[in-house]
């Protein structure tokens, strides 16, 4: 949707929710590298950082770019794409992943890191210190879906049917519940607004209190905030997925295509957590 024109040029609200985001994010790391947390234990990446950090951020945005979109296309509807190629590059009309997104930009990070020559324990620190602050982005990516009215939820009373008086004008007074008068007239669950509270400002929080306890103690702890994000954005999106009406259409079985790959998720965040402390 266009939040404004400057002459012939339009600037969709997606676009200045995008800039934002890695405005903030540039700010964030670079905030990070002057604490000099990863100093003493960690020189090189203390150093990759403070020389390298304009190319990360280039590299974060270009694996976002890339993998967000070629996500959907290969996860979502990969032989209706292969029989229209051009399609692909409609990314205004047709969808994106952040499924895509997570493999994009670790693909690129990885090969950053390789590039650079840091070693493994370094390059989990590097995602820890990215990741604290992905869920500020998630968040005004689902501000973005709900004033773009899509991604919405299912209606309340087909998936909801049972929820009587006090539950149900609580959960109305939080917002919960939205009519979306560009879709239809029925009463909907906000997915946006659930998934931009627990996916976005929750775990926003728990991640920075993470850093902040990083920045005060000069302990790294690789890998803590890799597992933390892995396994709560993982079981928060596999709950909402059964809620939001455009993944009804993706479900096989129990569980949807999306909910596949965050099962996946959370079992490797499980992992890290448990192992994290071999890391050195």
């Amino acid at each position: 949707m266009i939040a404004f024109s400057l002459g012939s040029l339009d600037v969709y609200r997606y676009g200045i929710f995008y800039f934002i985001a890695f405005l903030v994010g540039y700010l964030f790391l670079y905030r990070i590298t002057k604490k000099n947390i990863f100093w003493i234990q960690f020189p090189r990446l203390q150093g990759f950082l403070e020389t390298h950090l304009d190319d990360l951020v280039l590299c974060i945005f270009v694996g976002v770019l890339i993998g967000w979109r070629l996500g959907h296309v290969v996860i979502y509807d990969f032989q209706y794409y292969l029989s229209h190629p051009g399609q692909i590059f409609q990314v205004r009309k047709w969808g994106m992943s952040f499924i895509g997104w997570m493999l994009g930009v670790t693909i690129a990070l990885c090969l950053l890191a390789r590039k650079n020559k840091l070693k493994y324990t370094e390059m989990v620190l590097l995602f820890d210190v990215i990741l604290a602050i992905v869920p500020f982005g998630i968040m005004l990516w689902r501000i973005g879906n709900f004033l773009n009215q899509e991604l919405y939820g299912v209606i309340v009373s087909n998936r909801l049917p049972r929820l009587g008086y006090p539950l149900f004008s609580i959960l109305n007074d939080l917002n919960v519940f939205h009519v979306y008068p560009q879709v239809d007239s029925f009463l909907r669950v906000n997915t946006n607004f659930l998934g931009s509270f627990f996916e976005g400002f929750i775990l926003l929080l728990i991640t920075l209190s993470i850093i902040r306890n990083r920045v005060k103690t000069r302990k790294p702890q690789a890998g803590k905030i890799v597992a933390v994000f892995l396994l709560g954005y993982s079981l928060i999106r596999f709950c909402l997925e059964y809620l939001r009406a455009d993944s009804q259409l993706e479900f096989h079985g129990w569980f949807s295509v999306s909910q596949r790959f965050f099962i996946w998720f959370f079992v490797l965040g499980a992992v890290i957590m448990c192992f994290r402390k071999k890391l050195k």
